[in-house]
């Protein structure tokens, strides 16, 4: 199901012009006048806005930053990481654009930059639906100026922008009143500010919410306003693709005459426009139609013509192989009619007309042969393509499965330990500090909500892998909740548990999976650690990295079982010094998280004095130098 995206049209900094010229010119000027440093960086910030091409445009975007780094001018760093940030996002290098994002947040220069860089990055973590964090960072940009703006100004129009693209998030996770609220705040801003485009996709937006929620007539009215809008800056691409979302819609409600309206108009506005793309698009709607219908002369019918422009839109190649093969033969027969014309003999004539026959006949039976391995080849592809991913989505599903049983265990522990500690009262009657375990308890029910809230959300968000978009976590927060989450662990063996990390110590990791991490040497620690031990977890910067280490005064381990201690030999648990019981998995995803988020672990270990587990994870400052250089 295909939507509209008008963003990139109404970015007040397009960042993929096609004024050529400009470039050239530019580039001209750039070679060979004599520049101040202030007018260079202007001249290759105007190159990096111009050009078209993402790689060119990552280029001029890294020589404009160095050369203002190189002459301190830190007034163009904004502009140099914005640039990137686009032209990656556009590569679908969304790692690195949101990296270049969160760097030109540093540099905004007014509410304005700093509501689109906003928008900009919920737009990565939409891409790579990640929508928490993407609405999160919707609502940052829409909160930029909150509701005191001028009724017509720039800002406004940027606040329009991330409502619209807010409410095509919720839309895309079905969150209709949501989605629908946010495309209203928008149309609202687009009218008083007469930007017609903006009213129009908001409509159009609007329609769509309608349609899904079932409201056929309103939604119809919102897409025939948009379409009256649209038509007068000629949109019909926009147009067509509205009409054919709405024949989905009424082909998902069973109602095919609608859909057929729909599906055949928008064929008839892009076959008359000539716009392939939708002309594809509208047939392959058409032969769904009619196939469902039953209808089987006009579902191939369509479906015929949805391959042909399938094939001229994906394969130049064989397009244009299709055209020598024609050329040579109109040549060839060119030639025949010469020698038709010039022969003075008959058997020459039918030698002739022999071997162009025979020729036309290899060429017919060559083009058989060739669709018949192609489409054996492809098929092969597709079979092979879908094993693959079958195997990779049961991979994910047991390494899931492995997570929430492993990071379950830890407060179910707790809740052993309080039993200890509330029997252990009962028995030397202290019945008046039961009062104070009640708090404990309540503590640990919330920690163990918490906890399950976490692991909820992170596996609904993954699309059949593990999710890891990096991020700048405080260290020391995320420590002290572990500390939280495990203490009743800790106090039901009279552990001493502690956490001593610095303020400012801030990581570049994903989140979900560095807790992860944190969680397993955390529990592992104190399930291997007698009573009366103790478990702590010390940090400090090192050479542009987190050095992080989980210590324990525990039973140690020998030296042969350190050397396979990351690897999954078999699923055999070791039982702590409580009787507490793993699954055994617990260091292999350690192990696999900390390559995910570019770290290394090491460990150090001796029977019966305890052992330490000792992690290097990137820290934020180290990436944001890293793309400086």
């Amino acid at each position: 199901m295909k939507q509209v995206f008008f963003i990139i049209i109404l970015l007040s900094t397009s960042t993929f012009s096609q004024n050529n010229e400009k470039v050239d010119s530019l580039l001209n000027v750039l070679e060979k006048e004599q520049l101040s440093d202030s007018l260079k960086c202007i001249v290759l910030s105007r190159l990096a806005y111009y050009e078209k091409d993402p790689t060119k445009k990552i280029a001029y975007a890294n020589d404009l930053l160095l050369f203002a780094q190189q002459t301190n001018q830190p007034n163009f760093y904004y502009n140099a990481f914005y640039f990137k940030a686009y032209a990656d996002k556009y590569l679908g290098n969304l790692t690195a654009s949101l990296a270049a994002f969160f760097e030109a947040l540093e540099y905004t220069r007014s509410d304005r930059d700093r509501c689109e860089i906003y928008t900009a990055i919920a737009d990565v973590y939409k891409q790579n639906k990640d929508y928490e964090n993407a609405f999160r960072y919707y609502n940052l940009a829409i909160a930029v100026f909150g509701h005191g703006l001028p009724e017509t100004s720039p800002e406004q129009r940027a606040q329009a922008i991330a409502y619209s693209n807010a409410g095509d998030g919720y839309l895309t996770v079905k969150k209709l009143d949501s989605a629908l609220l946010y495309f209203e705040y928008a149309k609202s801003i687009f009218e008083s500010n007469n930007h017609e485009i903006g009213t129009a996709y908001s409509y159009g937006n609007i329609g769509l919410v309608y349609a899904e929620n079932g409201q056929n007539v309103e939604a119809e009215k919102s897409i025939n306003q948009a379409v009256s809008m649209l038509e007068k800056y000629q949109d019909y691409y926009s147009i067509s693709i509205f009409y054919t979302y709405m024949a989905d819609i009424y082909v998902a409600r069973d109602e095919y005459s609608r859909a057929l309206s729909y599906a055949n108009e928008s064929l008839r506005m892009a076959k008359e426009h000539m716009l392939k793309q939708q002309i594809r698009d509208a047939n392959q709607k058409l032969y769904e139609i009619y196939k469902k219908k039953g209808d089987t002369d006009l579902a191939l019918g369509h479906h015929e013509e949805y391959l042909i422009y399938k094939d001229s839109l994906t394969s130049i190649e064989t397009v244009q192989q299709m055209a020598d093969l024609r050329t040579e033969f109109e040549v060839g027969q060119k030639q025949v009619e010469v020698d038709l014309l010039t022969a003075e003999k008959r058997t020459q004539r039918i030698i002739t007309i022999a071997i162009a026959a025979f020729a036309f006949i290899l060429i017919v039976l060559a083009a058989i042969i060739y669709k018949y391995y192609r489409s054996k080849a492809k098929v092969s592809r597709i079979l092979g393509e879908q094993k693959a991913e079958l195997e990779r989505l049961n991979n994910t599903k047991d390494k899931f499965f492995s997570i929430i049983s492993h990071d379950l265990r830890s407060p179910v522990a707790g809740f052993h330990g309080i039993s200890q500690m509330i029997k252990m009262m009962v028995q030397n009657k202290q019945t008046d500090q039961l009062l104070e375990m009640t708090e404990h308890i309540d503590s640990s029910v919330d920690q163990l909500s918490k906890l399950l809230d976490n692991l909820l959300n992170w596996a609904m968000q993954q699309q059949g892998h593990v999710p890891n978009v990096p991020e700048k976590l405080n260290l020391k927060e995320m420590a002290e909740d572990l500390v939280k989450t495990l203490s009743n662990m800790a106090q039901g063996k009279s552990i001493e548990l502690s956490a001593e990390v610095p303020e400012n110590l801030d990581l570049w990791s994903d989140k979900n999976t560095t807790m992860t991490i944190l969680r397993n040497l955390m529990s592992n620690a104190l399930k291997f650690t007698p009573e009366g031990g103790k478990v702590g977890v010390l940090a400090s910067e090192q050479d542009g990295m987190a050095k992080i280490e989980v210590i324990d005064t525990g039973v140690g381990m020998p030296q042969d079982k350190l050397k396979k201690l990351f690897q999954l030999q078999d699923k055999k648990s070791t039982y702590g010094t409580s009787g507490e019981k793993g699954l055994g998995l617990g260091l292999q995803l350690v192990h696999e998280f900390m390559e995910m988020n570019n770290g290394k672990i090491e460990v150090s270990s001796e029977e019966g004095k305890g052992t330490t587990f000792t992690q290097w994870l990137p820290l934020f400052e180290s990436v944001g130098a890293s793309i400086k250089a």
